[in-house]
């Protein structure tokens, strides 16, 4: 693109990956926070909530002065928590539901415009049937919250096999999952990531033409399966050009070039143009600020393919 990306998509970062002292919930939050609403770069950041529900008023001061658009990672109280919203244990289920509810609640706090949640584990292949229908449940329960918070709901896709083996999953069976979700739920879509596209052995024009029609918010980065033994392995979202990573910046200039042509991104520069939102996390030897330094050059040199 001879263009700057302003207009066509306001670029975010997923915060408590990138800081990942934070994805508790606790840790330098409002320090790491203000770092990136610092960082002009970045016009919208992904946040989870809080342990420390008085943190959301300081927070949502930091976004509201610097500008960022806001996004509540849901996802990560679920991981953490080991929750489950297609489980068949009722009991469990509704836990889930409830602990989403907590983060639809702060995204609200915190003037957030969607929630992204994920599903649970895949159960074997004879309980696949009966757990869609508990997601679905699930789901039509929390974005009809969520649409009483003025809220997007969104449900990322994940591998289903390599390390989060999640039950959405391939991009058909969300696809046909958000169809359902959606007869009752207008606010309701997908998140597709790129840094699962190849756990899930999924090309991005397959996957993308494949949700367009539930596509809501979009993540970008890379995966790493060279050496099990590897902290980055897996979903780990290690940085870009670590060597063995599985997406390059002419993937994600093929990435950006499939969101133009599904129409997720503008063909001319909006005031509020669509999130897409960089997923990278530091390994344990390496500084967050030199990650997003990486990212910020890779961002640009795809931008200048697409």
């Amino acid at each position: 693109m001879k263009t700057l990306w302003h207009g066509y998509l306001s670029l975010g970062i997923i915060h408590p990956m990138i800081y990942p002292g934070c994805m508790k919930g606790e840790g330098p939050i409002l320090e790491t926070l203000s770092n990136i609403a610092a960082d002009s770069f970045f016009g919208a950041v992904e946040v989870r909530r809080p342990l420390d529900s008085s943190l959301l008023e300081k927070m949502r001061k930091i976004t509201e002065v610097s500008g960022l658009r806001v996004g509540l990672a849901g996802q990560m109280p679920i991981l953490v928590g080991k929750l489950n919203l297609n489980s068949e244990i009722e009991e469990e289920r509704k836990k889930a539901v409830a602990d989403v509810k907590l983060s639809i609640d702060a995204g609200g706090a915190l003037c957030a415009e969607k929630v992204i949640v994920l599903s649970g584990p895949a159960p074997e292949n004879s309980k696949r049937a009966a757990a869609k229908k508990l997601l679905i449940a699930s789901m039509k329960e929390l974005a009809q919250y969520a649409e009483q918070k003025g809220l997007i709901f969104s449900l990322e896709t994940f591998d289903d096999s390599v390390e989060k083996k999640c039950l959405v999953g391939p991009s058909k069976e969300a696809a046909e999952l958000a169809a359902e979700v959606k007869k009752d739920c207008p606010n309701f879509g997908l998140c597709l990531d790129l840094s699962h596209l190849p756990l899930l052995n999924e090309k991005s024009v397959y996957a993308l033409k494949t949700v367009k029609k539930y596509l809501n918010h979009v993540h970008v980065g890379t995966a790493f399966v060279a050496d099990k033994t590897s902290p980055a392995f897996g979903d780990q979202h290690p940085r870009f050009n670590l060597k063995g990573s599985m997406n390059s910046s002419a993937d994600l200039a093929e990435f950006i070039r499939i969101l133009f042509k599904i129409g997720y991104l503008p063909s001319s520069p909006m005031a509020k143009p669509p999130v897409v939102s960089f997923e990278v996390k530091p390994l344990p030897d390496e500084p967050s600020e030199l990650v997003i330094a990486n990212t910020k050059r890779v961002w640009k040199e795809a931008w200048a393919l697409v």
